[in-house]
């Protein structure tokens, strides 16, 4: 049977990651790999798709961070964040608005991986970054098809989907992306022993930086991007403080 990226039906989206097992660990591993990158983004608007990436730190009080949310989450108490019930393949932003955006796991359980990325390729602005991390595959989660708590019942068992880093990786490309750096992170010593032949002790995250480039490239200097409006005029933004549902065209 042909693989095919995009799934025929919809996937829940977990809220947090104590809803998955180990997934505290993730968390911190993710942190502390991401906050030297984090600090190097330039920019006013910060956009986290998925309540995943909304609970990574982005110590920047300074920015502007948006956390997205296809179901509004119960409770949803963010520090500096604002707060925005939207499907993550419709963003409800104008184009190149975000500075960068951040999709921690997001695709693992995303029905249409190719919208979510053109979507985040759409609200880029020139030189954006992109920050993503993934299950891998080729590491203990080889033959896991849910994550959850043992003492969850069936409904809290989230079905994933897994993809190796190198297929990210290619529709980056397409999208002209540029990719800055991937590794793995969260190692294991429980891997398969057929796998570590191949891909040696591989961790069970895989995370890619990248930037959002264009074409053709020119030797002007970026310009000041000065305050402007984010969403669409269809769309209200909503500060933690004031949090309201608000509904993509």
């Amino acid at each position: 049977m042909k693989w095919r990226a995009k799934y025929p039906y919809s996937l829940p989206l977990p809220t947090s990651w104590q809803q998955l097992k180990q997934g505290d660990y993730y968390c911190k591993t993710l942190n502390d790999y991401f906050k030297p990158w984090f600090a190097k983004v330039y920019g006013q608007h910060i956009l986290k798709i998925g309540g995943l990436s909304a609970e990574l730190e982005w110590d920047c009080p300074n920015q502007h961070a948006i956390a997205l949310y296809p179901d509004f989450p119960q409770p949803a108490a963010l520090d500096h964040h604002s707060i925005v019930q939207a499907c993550p393949t419709r963003l409800p932003f104008y184009e190149n608005a975000i500075d960068a955006c951040l999709l921690a796991n997001t695709l693992n359980f995303s029905q249409d991986p190719h919208q979510l990325l053109r979507e985040a390729t759409r609200v880029l602005s020139e030189d954006g970054y992109l920050f993503i991390s993934l299950f891998n595959p080729c590491s203990s989660l080889l033959f896991k098809r849910h994550l959850g708590l043992k003492n969850h019942s069936a409904p809290h068992r989230w079905q994933i989907r897994k993809y190796l880093t190198w297929r990210i990786i290619d529709w980056l490309e397409l999208l002209n992306f540029e990719i800055v750096q991937q590794t793995t992170l969260a190692k294991s010593s429980a891997i398969p022993h057929f796998c570590r032949r191949f891909y040696g002790n591989s961790g069970q995250l895989a995370v890619i930086v990248a930037r959002k480039r264009t074409i053709p490239l020119t030797l002007n200097p970026q310009k000041v991007r000065f305050k402007a409006p984010v969403f669409a005029p269809a769309n209200v933004l909503t500060r933690s403080k004031e949090r309201c549902r608000i509904q993509s065209g």
